[in-house]
């Protein structure tokens, strides 16, 4: 059989082993504005021009990535009538002030960064589950961060369409979910959000539900406009944050309405999870999803390839798992040689194993050492 990229990346999705292991990193919004000096960051943000689909296409496109994930689709353009003025001499990038008194810095290398000239947390008691809309308005990438979206339908799913257009139909095209936790922690923070979900449960599970609703509405906009995968971005969902009971309890009945709306679409997902989660793989799995990525190794995490090999590589596809800080971004070409080599004889004993960056590619990653993973892979990624 002929394998394109897009379907070596369905093969691995699908625990089988195409003619060689796949590789697709998620690169972070700072390292595609490093490598890519020309793209304004706000334009990047709010994809004017098609910018944000333009700059990750790029990138995978530049370093032979099998697939792209747009990391957060539907972003509205910045409303103009919002904005005070616009200070493009601010040394960390464009600095917008908003008639309402809040800043926002769209960074050169990485996310922007938000300053509300209000607290924007709220008390749990002033959330009414019945309150939360049926049609999400914004994504919550970061604390004190939000992409809005586009009110249109066309523009809640922009992104897809023009990946597909830049990269044709033999590249895989991945869409981007926020978890129904991360919607909680957004209004309340992260003590209101731990303290409401060890205090009241009952309404934290309603106010979940109500959340899961409404992302699962954009997962299928995104289904509709042809992903090939969907990935349900969870940072919160690691031991740092919830026991496993809460975990369970909480958090992984949230979670499975959305990998219901994927399966019903046909398109699998898979759990961005970051951090330590070495005592949950089996959990994480058992919510449904078809994969997992980041399994950030020590001393980023706690999670050996290996151990999740043996765990749930018979479940679930892995996509993983190079340290992007200590090996990717500060390894000599020896080192990361060593890594990736070490990693690809891991993984492929799993049935499906797609080679990546624990988490994102870190912003000042130098460019000869991503492009070491493709070298390698065709080197020795071959099954």
């Amino acid at each position: 059989m002929s394998f394109t990229a897009r379907t070596r990346l369905a093969a691995a999705m699908r625990r089988e082993h195409p003619d060689r292991v796949p590789v697709m990193c998620q690169p972070s919004v700072g390292f595609v504005l490093r490598q890519l000096p020309d793209l304004d960051p706000i334009d990047l943000w709010h994809n004017h021009g098609g910018a944000l689909a333009r700059g990750f296409c790029e990138i995978s496109r530049r370093f032979g990535f099998d697939g792209v994930l747009i990391p957060a689709v539907g972003a509205a353009p910045l409303d103009e009538r919002t904005v005070l003025r616009i200070d493009r001499a601010h040394p960390e990038g464009p600095l917008v002030y908003f008639r309402n008194g809040d800043r926002c810095v769209y960074c050169r290398n990485d996310l922007p960064r938000y300053t509300h000239a209000a607290p924007p947390e709220r008390e749990l008691g002033d959330l009414d589950p019945a309150a939360i809309a049926a049609q999400l308005s914004y994504h919550p990438p970061s604390t004190h961060l939000r992409m809005h979206l586009a009110e249109g339908a066309a523009g809640r799913v922009a992104e897809l369409r023009q990946a597909r257009a830049i990269m044709g139909p033999d590249v895989s095209i991945h869409g981007a979910l926020y978890s129904p936790e991360d919607y909680l922690i957004d209004l309340l923070g992260a003590d209101g959000a731990m303290i409401a979900l060890l205090t009241e449960p009952e309404k934290c599970r309603e106010l979940l539900a109500r959340f899961a609703a409404a992302v699962a509405g954009h997962a299928r906009e995104q289904i509709a406009a042809g992903v090939d995968a969907l990935n349900v971005s969870a940072p919160w969902a690691g031991q740092s944050f919830v026991s496993p009971r809460l975990h369970r309890e909480l958090l992984a009945p949230a979670q499975a309405v959305l990998v219901a709306a994927a399966r019903a679409g046909g398109v699998p997902s898979y759990c961005h999870t970051c951090g330590a989660i070495g005592d949950r793989l089996e959990a994480i799995i058992d919510t449904g999803f078809d994969g997992i990525e980041c399994l950030d190794p020590p001393p980023l995490g706690n999670v050996e390839l290996a151990d999740a090999v043996r765990r749930i590589g018979h479940r679930a596809f892995i996509k993983g798992n190079i340290d992007p800080v200590h090996v990717l971004l500060l390894g000599t070409p020896d080192q990361i040689r060593a890594d990736v080599i070490r990693r690809l004889e891991v993984g492929m004993t799993a049935g499906g194993f797609i080679l990546s960056t624990a988490c994102a590619i870190a912003p000042e990653t130098p460019a000869a050492n991503v492009a070491l993973l493709r070298e390698l892979v065709d080197r020795y990624g071959k099954y």
